[in-house]
């Protein structure tokens, strides 16, 4: 698949971008970062905005200098929110084989040693360097990359060699390979991006089944996808938090009361439909829920107003009859009015029961 079809298709033919530039936006952040873990989470980061922001693109044939340009934007951004830069004696180790603690000692000392070297070229030749040797990327892909003639790109790796001795290339080689982003990353970046039923996606029931398995760690994928910018992603992860109900319940919890208090207003109105089929005690949802959802009574969308009508009308007995009759006087939509027409029925309803078992 070629960048033309992968930039026009929908969330499943991204992870080829993934799998092609992955290697290359990893290198350019680590050039800048010189910290292999602080460029693995750039990546990841880059490749879900580069996603959410793909109809920006205007020139396919630009497709990787673009994601050069998001990363380095996103290596400054990094940069400025630590409290301090991190050196090269912080830099984690991912190597995941069992080793002793003399083995590693000299595995970081190694790799301290590169990320040195590196920091003591230029900017451009250590993106180079690195682009060069992480995984093979070729003389003219660079050039495409990084918008320059090749000759440049040959210059920058000549200069680069006369800084460093060729037997620390070598063992350049050697560290930037074994510390690169592993294989599943365009897993984890896919599982990010909204898994909505389009064209050949996994069934509603599929995606359910799936996350069911997953059990309490699922949890961390929901966050995650809360985080994102897509108001579908935030809208489909709700669903799927209502059908899979992952634990612990209250991690569940305030992620829906996020979507309550979202900036779109379909994450808003799926908050109000799956809050309160949390599993929690009745007395919980009561005090705690029911309440939520009731301050979508006065949202300023007509849509979120009816569904958090209709959300409530089971729990009519739960909801401040003054709340439901203010809700019904202001409502101008025709649709949202008989929601709310509804709902003040049912409490008033709800309340001359309880007066009679009183």
């Amino acid at each position: 698949m070629n960048d033309d079809t992968a930039l026009a298709g929908g969330p499943e033919a991204f992870p080829p971008i993934v799998e092609r530039y992955r290697d290359a936006v990893f290198g350019v952040a680590l050039a800048r970062l010189r910290n292999f873990h602080d460029a693995e989470d750039v990546t990841q980061a880059v490749f879900v905005e580069a996603y959410e922001r793909l109809g920006n693109l205007k020139d396919p044939a630009r497709l990787g200098a673009w994601l050069r340009s998001i990363t380095i934007h996103r290596g400054v951004d990094h940069l400025r929110g630590r409290m301090e830069v991190t050196g090269v004696e912080e830099i984690d180790d991912h190597l995941s084989d069992p080793t002793t603690p003399h083995t590693e000692m000299e595995r970081r000392e190694l790799r301290d040693r590169i990320m040195a070297a590196i920091g003591r070229l230029s900017r451009p030749q250590a993106e180079t360097t690195v682009l060069f040797y992480i995984n093979g990327y070729s003389q003219e892909e660079i050039a495409r990359i990084q918008e320059v003639p090749v000759g440049t790109v040959k210059r920058r790796l000549h200069d680069a060699r006369n800084r460093l001795k060729e037997e620390m290339m070598d063992l350049a080689e050697d560290v930037l390979k074994k510390n690169a982003p592993k294989e599943d990353l365009s897993k984890r970046v896919f599982e990010l991006l909204c898994r909505y039923p389009e064209g050949k996606h996994l069934s509603w029931n599929e995606v359910v089944a799936e996350l069911r398995k997953m059990g309490t760690p699922g949890i961390e994928g929901f966050i995650r996808a809360f985080a994102l910018p897509h108001w579908r992603t935030r809208t489909w992860a709700i669903s799927m938090l209502k059908e899979s109900r992952p634990q612990p319940a209250e991690m569940m919890i305030d992620l829906l009361k996020k979507g309550i208090s979202d900036s779109n207003q379909k994450v808003r109105k799926a908050a109000a439909w799956a809050l309160l089929s949390v599993d929690v005690s009745e007395d919980r949802k009561r005090r705690d829920l029911v309440p939520e959802v009731v301050s979508l009574l006065r949202d300023p969308t007509p849509r979120v107003r009816w569904r958090a009508a209709n959300e409530l009308r089971p729990w009519a007995a739960d909801v401040p009859i003054e709340a439901a009759a203010l809700a019904l006087a202001e409502e101008r939509d025709a649709k949202a009015r008989a929601g709310m027409a509804q709902l003040v029925k049912a409490v008033i309803a709800a309340q001359g029961q309880k007066k009679g078992s009183d």
